[in-house]
């Protein structure tokens, strides 16, 4: 359902679509851009024709047009590329997940790195980061990767756990952590 809204959004104003996908820059620059196209366009056509030269309202009309062009074609592509991320760190995840359930730490903090490698912003490659570091004694990061969760899960299916783990844990004095890695 998002998605469809997401789209929709994109056809009326373009570079909406590549804010909400990841591309935050590049969706605001079109947009703008589209803006003011149309906005000359239109008061070069319709609100001061006299003022304004004619050819300034086929460039900005024109410009317009290939800024929508080109917002319809980068959304498809970065829709496209972050699927493909979402398969890529799915399987990973899976293996971390695995790895972690047997006990190799080693394994799982592998998998786990290559998946924030590609997505960082992974609801359940941080719940797993923040159940490893917590594993492997390292309070301070599991601290912090539990207030990524917090700040990730929408849904609200691992708050339990988040704020759990944070009420249970005091955080650490600020050189204790590495004087234990000493």
């Amino acid at each position: 359902m998002v998605s469809i809204l997401v789209l929709i959004l994109n056809l009326v104003i373009p570079g909406t679509g590549l804010i909400a996908r990841r591309r935050e820059w590049l969706g605001f620059s079109l947009a703008l851009l589209f803006g003011i196209c149309g906005n000359v366009g239109l008061a070069s056509w319709l609100i001061a024709p006299e003022a304004l030269p004619s050819w300034l309202t086929y460039v900005a009309f024109a410009l317009a047009g290939l800024t929508w062009l080109l917002a319809q074609f980068l959304y498809a592509r970065q829709c496209r590329h972050l699927s493909r991320c979402e398969v890529a760190v799915r399987g990973l995840v899976d293996e971390g997940r695995a790895a972690l359930e047997r006990g190799d730490v080693d394994a799982a903090n592998a998998a786990l790195c290559a998946a924030a490698a590609i997505d960082e912003e992974h609801l359940e490659l941080n719940v797993l980061r923040a159940r490893l570091l917590a594993r492997t004694g390292d309070e301070v990061e599991a601290r912090r990767y539990w207030r990524r969760v917090l700040e990730l899960d929408r849904a609200g299916g691992y708050r339990g756990e988040a704020r759990g783990a944070l009420a249970g844990s005091e955080p650490a004095a600020p050189g204790a952590a590495a004087e234990l890695r000493r």
